[in-house]
């Protein structure tokens, strides 16, 4: 039973925010599940390309820096993707323990898993992804990544002509 002040217990509720006649209707407020993402939040195909292309024009340049101070001490040309995977080939060595790898295995291998630290971040953390803030610090997690396989691989080239 409704008393004239009270509104009755199922009867329909009003809007959270009404707007005046004639004026479009308000924003729900910032924690309603109702509110849309906002666009630049949110995880589309061009930006997570654009991320791509950015995460591999940070760490290009730190094996390509290697690879033109290390050059004399190389005796083949494809010492040069030590680089690329300096600390890759750590684990890599566990393969030895099956036999004699190909090199170009090798390279295929060091390769795929430093375009893979490259790309698969971007993919699973671009919706999460909001602020400046949160992009530069996973480039820069991308930069160091490169910087230490590529300080890595010329330490390797340099012990072994020592």
């Amino acid at each position: 039973m409704s008393t004239p002040d009270q509104p009755p217990p199922f009867a329909p509720t009003p809007p959270i925010h009404p707007s005046p006649p004639g004026t479009p209707a308000a924003q729900p407020p910032r924690d309603d599940p109702r509110r849309r993402r906002q666009p630049s939040k949110v995880g589309t195909a061009r930006r997570g390309l654009a991320l791509c292309i950015t995460s591999i024009a940070v760490m290009t340049p730190w094996p390509l820096l290697g690879i033109l101070v290390t050059r004399s001490s190389f005796d083949k040309a494809s010492e040069a993707f030590l680089l690329f995977g300096g600390i890759t080939m750590f684990p890599m060595m566990i393969l030895a323990l099956f036999g004699s790898v190909r090199e170009e295995v090798l390279i295929v291998l060091i390769m795929l898993v430093w375009f893979a630290a490259a790309i698969v971040p971007n993919l699973w953390v671009r919706r999460r992804l909001g602020s400046w803030g949160a992009i530069a610090a996973l480039l820069g997690t991308q930069a160091a990544f490169s910087i230490a396989q590529a300080l890595m691989g010329a330490l390797l080239i340099v012990g072994k002509n020592v």
